[in-house]
């Protein structure tokens, strides 16, 4: 518990900071007071509420009422022209404007600026550890999941301390001390392959005809992705390490098909989580067969799971013009242990590479393919002069930073203090390093009272890289370059092409476009029987891919809205009805027939799955997310005790009429307006993102041919109004009206970036800065990655 004490001490000075958020109430302008009286006050006056907004009496925020939320909503419905009515009379433009430019300018003045101090999120802890200790294990299922706030798990509000966190801290800190330190040395590389057909598992599948499998020249073939598996002991790591791993598949009567595999690694049984390697596609011959190649690090005695991704899937009953397509499997080849270092590398960062730095053997472990092998631990033929070397080395890079020798001191104390006590010489670096891990100066991101160059490199490394800098931003720093902004757009240039970039790519598209939801839900069987895993990663592939091209190429951030491309495999090609593809393995950028429904993300099959629940879609979910992801116009929640409106997949109403029973409370109607019309629109996408005029029911409806598993239901209406009383007879006209608002796409977009790059709260007192980004952007039409540079010049990223 000492550590846990000495890292909790530091809060006591920081946490003030951390919460504080400050708020000075100014006097409202006479005459915002004057537009509301004339426009706005007979809806939200004393005799009438709508929505339950009064405006006659509504103040700025101010400490004791923070009204910002409802000023953002009035702001938002004046400026979109949805209030006042049309039936009343209408602002002028410059009055409107005006009133506006006032909102903003008081709520600016009224509220400080939005805390940036935080914390790491689990992500950003454990690839700053691997990247610290020279290690690759996984750590952030070690620590309670990141709360989020405007979307992200980036703001301060979700990215909370506790002293149970901490404990928690220090057992994540305690399994990467361990992983830094290899115990003994390695067995020298080796070759261990396995030929399937030569292993009883597989020869007593094929006897038995387990799962369908056969032999075919001497190849194992599968079918199915189902039992039994592809044994390949012969092929299993006999100690842990990074291993070169060589797998031999070819292609087994395909038909016109191009057949993929799926490989993983990981334990044969049990519950533990497989690491994913890729989809492959499998080409060649039995004679001939493809050889994929990959490295990975395994555990003594993992398997490469080899599954096959059949598509389309062979009915047998249907199908019986062409033999079944599988996939064969004639050998699977290990070559490792690849990290020969003894000690290891991560061992050799952490303590040092000098003389006096030992491993030293100490007790016998019991391995069944070795013998006399013994553990080792690390000792020191001078550990005092060692303990202080390694904790004075340690703590500037953990804390990303020079350090001052008053503020090493504790640790370097407490180090030395345990090896006083009696404990051996690695036991005593253990505690301070933990102790480092767990400080509020390591977790804590933006603690610093000026922003300086090394605060800089961190706030560029955690935008960009999710990590600590790397040594050309430290070096940058230490030169004091960082404050210069043209060596900051080179960096961010340099940062972009870096391979750690996709650590930004993965995780703003998991988080803004809500990717990391993808396989939250399993569409119905009986509804969408054509979805698969192939599927799945597609639309993945797809969107990631995307987004990558727009921020390489610096394309329009209103790309993500229309655009007469996207990027393609066989699979997904298929699915959208879309000329072939060759291959499932690799994404093609295509360039869309004219008129297509697809380009941009509101078409793309990802984000029709991660805003339906799997077997229906909700107009008011795709409402609610259009809004807040492209529109930036987030919906609050609902009133309690509002039940939500559930399809009806038996086909015997619509959701039009659900919807408009459920609208009509008072209390939802405000809303629903807004989000109701965007979701109609939607409706023309199913739950796994295919295109439909008709809903599938399983009770009432016309029979399907060749279906026998679903119904056609009513008809799919997308005609909707929105609140500004614009018609839309179809998708294609309301993604028009987006395009046509594209002034609110790039402004939406904007603020994502600045609070996933400065994890502040991004609100209507923030829009002078938002407005800047979109400014400074417009010079190259404001492209993504122009955007990003935008935003790393802004106020917000580069004050306090």
């Amino acid at each position: 518990m000492k550590i846990s004490h000495l890292a909790l001490s530091y809060f006591g000075s920081l946490i003030a900071a951390f919460l504080l958020i400050n708020v000075a109430r100014s006097a409202e302008p006479g005459d915002i007071q004057a537009f509301l009286t004339t426009h706005c006050v007979e809806c939200h006056g004393v005799d009438t509420q709508e929505a339950k907004i009064r405006l006659d009496s509504l103040e700025f925020p101010s400490r004791k009422h923070d009204t910002t939320h409802i000023w953002t909503r009035v702001f938002d419905a004046i400026e979109r022209g949805e209030m006042p009515p049309d039936y009343q009379t209408q602002p002028k433009d410059l009055e409107k404007q005006s009133v506006l430019r006032q909102i903003i300018q008081t709520l600016s003045r009224s509220t400080t600026r939005p805390t940036a101090l935080r914390r790491l999120n689990r992500l950003e802890y454990e690839n700053t550890v691997h990247d610290l200790l020279g290690i690759d294990i996984p750590l952030a299922d070690l620590l309670p999941e990141d709360g989020s706030v405007q979307g992200f798990d980036k703001g301060a509000e979700g990215l909370s301390f506790s002293s149970v966190l901490v404990e928690e801290y220090l057992t994540a800190a305690n399994v990467a001390f361990d992983a830094a330190i290899r115990r003994f040395a390695p067995l020298p590389p080796e070759a261990r392959r396995a030929e399937l057909m030569t292993l009883k598992e597989n020869i007593d599948s094929v006897k038995k005809k387990k799962g369908g499998v056969i032999e075919v020249d001497d190849s194992f073939v599968k079918f199915t992705p189902g039992w039994p598996p592809a044994r390949i002991d012969a092929a299993h790591p006999i100690e842990d390490g990074i291993y070169r791993c060589r797998v031999a598949v070819w292609p087994h009567d395909p038909s016109d098909r191009t057949v993929a595999v799926a490989l993983y690694v990981g334990s044969l049984f049990g519950p533990d989580t497989q690491d994913f390697v890729g989809i492959f596609d499998a080409t060649g011959t039995s004679q001939e067969p493809r050889v994929i190649e990959f490295t990975r690090r395994m555990k003594e005695g993992d398997t490469i799971h080899v599954v096959p991704r059949v598509w389309p899937e062979h009915i047998t009953w249907r199908d019986k013009h062409e033999p079944r397509p599988g996939v064969g499997i004639a050998w699977v080849e290990t070559y490792g242990p690849l990290d020969q270092s003894f000690p290891s590398e991560a061992t050799k960062k952490l303590f040092g590479e000098h003389d006096s730095i030992q491993m030293k053997e100490e007790w016998s472990i019991w391995m069944r393919h070795r013998k006399g092998v013994k553990n080792h631990v690390v000792e020191s033929t001078q550990p005092e002069a060692d303990i202080e070397r390694i904790m004075r080395e340690f703590i500037p890079r953990a804390f990303r930073r020079p350090v001052t020798d008053e503020e090493m001191r504790p640790f370097v104390e407490l180090a030395l203090g345990r090896f006083a006590a009696g404990r051996t010489f690695e036991q005593a670096v253990r505690t301070g390093v933990t102790a480092v891990l767990c400080s509020p100066r390591f977790l804590l991101l933006n603690s610093e009272p000026v922003v300086d160059d090394y605060v800089l490199a961190s706030r560029m490394s955690y935008f960009l890289w999710s990590t600590m800098p790397d040594q050309e931003l430290l070096d940058l720093a230490a030169d004091g370059k960082l404050s210069d902004p043209n060596v900051r757009y080179a960096q961010v240039e340099r940062m972009i092409k870096d391979s750690k970039s996709e650590a930004f790519v993965s995780d703003f598209t998991g988080q803004w476009l809500d990717l990391y939801d993808l396989e939250f839900t399993t569409p119905d069987k009986k509804l969408y029987p054509e979805y698969d895993p192939l599927l799945l990663a597609a639309m993945l592939g797809e969107s990631q891919h995307f987004f990558r091209h727009v921020l390489e190429e610096d394309l329009s951030v209103t790309s993500f809205i229309d655009a007469n491309w996207t990027f393609l495999n066989q699979r997904l090609a298929a699915h959208y009805g879309l000329p072939k593809v060759e291959g499932h393995e690799h994404f093609q950028k295509v360039m869309l027939p004219e008129n297509s429904l697809r380009g941009g993300v509101l078409s793309q099959a990802s984000v029709m799955k991660v805003t339906a629940n799997g077997t229906t879609t909700s107009p008011v979910i795709r409402g609610v997310w259009v809004a807040d992801k492209l529109l930036g116009r987030p919906v609050p929640p609902p009133p309690p005790g509002v039940p939500a409106v559930e399809p009806d997949i038996r086909g015997a109403t619509t959701i039009r009429e659900q919807l408009a029973k459920h609208s009509s409370n008072g209390d939802c109607a405000s809303c629903h307006k807004r989000i109701d019309p965007v979701g109609f629109a939607l409706e023309e996408f199913d739950a796994i993102g295919g295109h439909r005029a008709w809903y599938r029911s399983i009770g009432e409806g016309k029979k399907v041919e060749n279906i026998k598993t679903y119904r056609q239901g009513f008809d799919v209406e997308s005609n909707c109004e929105l609140p500004d009383g614009r018609a839309c007879s179809n998708f294609t006209e309301f993604r028009q009206t987006v395009v046509s608002d594209k002034t609110f796409v790039k402004r939406a977009i904007a603020e994502k970036l600045l609070i996933y790059a400065t994890g502040r709260r991004i609100g209507l007192g923030q829009r002078n800065t938002v407005e800047k980004v979109v400014a400074d952007s417009a010079k190259q039409d404001n492209g993504l990655k122009s955007m990003i540079h935008a935003v790393v010049e802004s106020d917000l990223f580069l004050a306090p």
